[in-house]
């Protein structure tokens, strides 16, 4: 009792002197106790040389300072944390009897102030004397920071973060011009922002409207935030538009696919470590986009989730996200590589769904859905599935970039393509109908699309399991003239198909045909040969073969090489078409590895195709006895074996 005593008579005397002190000389006095007093409370010194003046109050007394500058942190670039012309502040009287000095607000005249972050993550403006391993709050505290024609630099050496800012005042707040780098990029902004700027609040929202430009993005945000050095809390309508999102990452850190120039519009959100992005729209190119996304940064990689829609999407849009940025010289196949390093950046489970989708040559694809999820660099679209055709490709694809060079599984099966609604463009292809089935099973490794389809092992295998074609296109393909002008004279007519079917087995990129036929009344297509996915280079000999006697059909072999950018269709019209089994040529040679199990589920044994694929069994068994001294040529014949060759002087 007596201690506390003593103790209260000591500092109400030592109030009364300061008082007499001040009353007697003015607080100039006291200049040498107050640098002395915050230099041993923060370890910096503080120098004042001009006048110090007061307004008192019991609540909040305000002092003036002129001329001060205030040392910066032993490890900073700059000398000082902050220099000004004059300093108002206003000081809590209580927290003095404990030993810590409160700023409530602090205002700065003609000042520059001076912030930075290292690489260790220390920030200047956290005044912390202590100099061993327990960290303890500092004594002096700055709530609320006013700045008035002043400047402002920040730094942070982790993120590659230099900015320069020149601040006024008005009666609203403050307005702001910055440059520098941020992650490398140049910067610019303006904006006006609330009367105060505030570093260590993170209870009051703080109004900002700004625009910026990094790099080639460039962003416009109007609403408040919280924090606004930790950027606590975010509440504002935000603009972003750029020549692609690939460079989102150098801002955000959260790796985005490379896409043409886009614009969006939407409401950012932040509390505590989830971000959303709601309600927001735009547009990819010529696609348009909306929806929602958030992300929650509190693990060891920040985790996307969202719900994109889209009513149009542009495959030519999508065409870049696939690795295509830009034109190929030589070639069609995305080359474009990814990079896997960066999907180290983000986990991620979005959902995308769009209705149309829009191509130059009119192909109707529709209902693209969607799941994209990336997890521990892997990279998966389950389900994946759009229509085309009247029809729909359906299944999982997987890309796994945990070592350099990106494995690629995918496994899509075909339903339902309407052979009338392949090619729409094509007026005599109108009037067909039938089915198309098959599915598409490669495995493969590259950081390119043209890479794992160039090095990609599997099977690939379409069919059509009945249907009706345009007898002109027929008559056409098997080359039989007096057939097409009949038909132009009488009309077209749809032609049964019995039979469709295309399959191949691919090793190292290169797809080999099993079996490849086409039957239908009017004409039997056979044929084979090989694709280089890795080259984009096609060898392959369709051979058609008229079921009437017509005298004007050429009955010629068609063959098809050059690349996917430019096919060459080759007719070999002085040779005539050998007459032999009418087989399914390589069906006889391999089994049908993709198609027929997809035939077996459909009309069983019923089927057309399944049939012919009994006919086929039985010819390869006639062709086993063969006689050894029959000529290679007779052997060919019975066989049905065609493999693709150029036609030479001998044939002709």
């Amino acid at each position: 009792m007596r201690t506390a005593l003593k103790w209260t008579v000591g500092v109400v005397l030592a109030l009364l002197v300061a008082l007499a002190l001040f009353i007697s000389f003015g607080l100039n006095t006291l200049r040498g106790p107050i640098t002395r007093a915050v230099s041993e409370a923060t370890g910096r010194e503080l120098v004042i040389d001009g006048k110090i003046g007061a307004v008192w109050s019991w609540l909040h007394p305000r002092f003036r300072v002129e001329k001060v500058t205030f040392a910066n942190a032993d490890w900073a670039k700059e000398d000082y944390l902050f220099s000004a012309d004059a300093v108002e502040a206003e000081v809590r009287l209580l927290p003095l009897l404990a030993g810590f000095i409160v700023l409530p607000q602090v205002r700065l005249e003609g000042a520059e102030v001076n912030l930075e972050q290292d690489e260790e993550g220390r920030r200047n403006w956290i005044l912390d004397t202590q100099r061993d391993k327990e960290k303890k709050d500092s004594r002096v505290s700055i709530e609320l920071l006013t700045l008035d024609q002043g400047h402002l630099s920040y730094a942070d050496a982790a993120l590659d973060i230099d900015l320069q800012a020149d601040l006024s005042s008005d009666e609203t707040g403050v307005v702001f011009a910055v440059i520098g780098t941020y992650q490398g990029l140049d910067l610019s902004a303006s904006g006006h922002s609330g009367p105060v700027l505030s570093l260590r609040d993170e209870s009051s929202p703080f109004p900002l409207k700004a625009e910026a430009k990094i790099g080639d993005t460039q962003v416009k945000v109007d609403g408040t935030i919280t924090g606004l050095v930790g950027l606590k809390a975010i509440d504002t309508r935000v603009s972003v538009s750029g020549k692609t999102m690939e460079e989102l990452y150098w801002i955000v850190n959260v790796a985005l696919p490379s896409t043409k120039p886009y614009s969006t519009t939407g409401h950012l959100t932040r509390k505590g470590t989830l971000v959303r992005y709601d309600d927001f729209t735009g547009k990819v190119g010529g696609s348009d986009i909306a929806g929602s996304l958030q992300v929650d940064t509190a693990g060891k990689r920040p985790v996307m989730q969202g719900d994109l829609q889209s009513k149009v999407v542009d495959l030519a849009d999508l065409g870049v996200i696939v690795g295509t940025g830009e034109p190929k010289e030589d070639g069609v196949l995305p080359d474009q590589p990814f990079d896997p390093a960066r999907w180290d950046s983000v986990d991620a489970d979005v959902r995308i769904r769009a209705g149309t989708i829009r191509r130059s040559e009119q192909l109707p694809l529709q209902n693209l859905s969607a799941r994209i999820q990336m997890k521990d660099r892997v990279l998966t679209l389950n389900p994946l599935e759009f229509g085309i055709a009247g029809g729909k490709f359906a299944g999982p694809v997987m890309l796994d970039g945990r070592k350099d060079t990106i494995r690629a599984d995918l496994q899509m099966r075909v339903q339902k393509l309407q052979l009338g609604e392949l090619f729409p463009t094509i007026q005599s292809n109108k009037a067909s109908v039938g089915d198309i089935g098959g599915l598409v099973e490669l495995k493969g490794a590259g950081n390119s699309v043209a890479q794992m389809l160039g090095s990609s092992n599997g099977k690939i295998g379409f069919f059509m399991d009945g249907g009706e074609i345009s007898k002109f296109m027929m008559e056409l393909v098997a080359m039989d003239l007096w057939g097409v002008a009949k038909v132009k004279l009488q009309g077209d007519k749809p032609v049964e198909v019995r039979c469709a079917v295309a399959d191949f087995s691919v090793k190292d990129g290169v797809m080999t045909t099993n079996a490849f036929l086409f039957d239908t009344a009017v004409v039997k297509i056979e044929g084979g040969g090989t694709i280089n996915l890795k080259t984009e280079e096609m060898d392959l000999k369709l051979n058609p073969r008229p079921k009437d006697s017509s005298v004007a059909s050429l009955n010629s072999p068609v063959y098809l090489r050059g690349t996917f950018g430019h096919p060459k269709p080759m007719p070999d019209v002085p040779r005539l078409a050998a007459k032999g089994v009418g087989a399914v040529l390589m069906g006889i040679i391999n089994p049908l590895l993709a198609v027929l199990p997809l035939v077996k589920e459909g009309k069983g044994e019923d089927s057309p195709c399944n049939q012919l694929m009994a006919e086929a069994t039985k010819l390869k068994k006639e062709a086993a006895r063969v006689p050894a001294t029959a000529s290679s040529s007779d052997q060919s014949a019975a066989s049905g074996a065609t493999a693709p060759r150029p036609p030479s002087k001998r044939d002709r």
